[in-house]
């Protein structure tokens, strides 16, 4: 289902990928009757899935799926209906909050203009359209400035899950200094490799961002995914607050672009 689900969410398809999406949904009803004799589950009766067995058609008839959720339409509703409902005395709003959406739209169209001639009143480019394909480069997005600052290496073994973490800086120093050494010569220098710092900056969310290949201008960048490595804290009332890792799959180099063969499962660290 993990291969489905992230083939159910490409911005382009072809024949070949609506068949990988045929393939890994097959694979799942082909392999579930296991979660029933286990005990895990009493029926697979859920609309949900049953509606997968209908993405393929529906994507072949109607287009992708990347826009069916609700982050276009809530972001509107918030510009132009929210917004624009505060800005009324609650009284007869719809023409008020109609007013309202006119004027905003003539706000933004002179504040382009304006723009457009303080840069010298270029000509628009012209572009000649060629079709998206399916090469989307997500690009790795972190704050300017970290969450935690001068934090131990034993605060990140107790508050961070991560009791090995000197050892993984030690050996990320060695193989990144000699990348040809056997394994057992890498354990050999673990203990001896000096580490000159004691403390490290964390960032507690990594974004990784995408260009939609339907939209143009600065608005055109998404995040795609986000990944969370927040310790347990407390807040102003004293209360504990979970902590969140999140687990991510990791390339280790043989993985291809379907399938998880070649995928490392690792939570995510610091």
């Amino acid at each position: 289902m993990l291969d489905f689900l992230y083939l159910a969410q490409y911005p382009v398809h072809t024949d070949e990928t609506i068949e990988l999406l045929e393939s890994a949904l097959d694979d799942f009803h082909n392999n579930k009757a296991i979660f029933i004799d286990l005990g895990v589950r009493d029926s697979f009766n859920i609309p949900k899935l049953h509606w997968a067995q209908h993405y393929a058609t529906a994507i072949k008839l109607y287009g992708t799926t990347d826009n069916v959720n609700t982050q276009y339409t809530e972001r509107l509703h918030i510009d132009l209906t929210k917004q624009a409902y505060a800005a009324t005395n609650r009284k007869d709003e719809f023409p008020q909050m109609a007013l309202w959406v006119e004027r905003k739209e003539k706000i933004l169209r002179h504040s382009q203009y304006i723009g457009w001639r303080q840069c010298g009143s270029p000509a628009a480019q012209q572009h000649e359209w060629s079709p998206p394909g399916l090469e989307l480069d997500r690009k790795l997005h972190v704050a300017k400035r970290p969450s935690a600052r001068n934090v131990t290496f034993e605060q990140i073994s107790a508050n961070y899950g991560a009791p090995f973490f000197r050892t993984a800086v030690a050996r990320y120093v060695i193989l990144t200094n000699e990348p040809n050494l056997r394994s057992n010569q890498v354990e050999r220098r673990l203990w001896t490799t000096r580490i000159p710092f004691t403390k490290v900056s964390v960032w507690h969310r990594i974004k990784f961002l995408r260009t939609s290949i339907s939209s143009t201008g600065a608005s055109c960048t998404t995040t795609s995914d986000s990944i969370h490595v927040r310790p347990a804290t407390k807040d102003k009332r004293g209360r504990l607050v979970p902590g969140r890792f999140d687990t991510a799959l990791v390339n280790d180099g043989t993985g291809d672009t379907t399938g998880i063969d070649g995928m490392a499962l690792l939570p995510v660290l610091p």
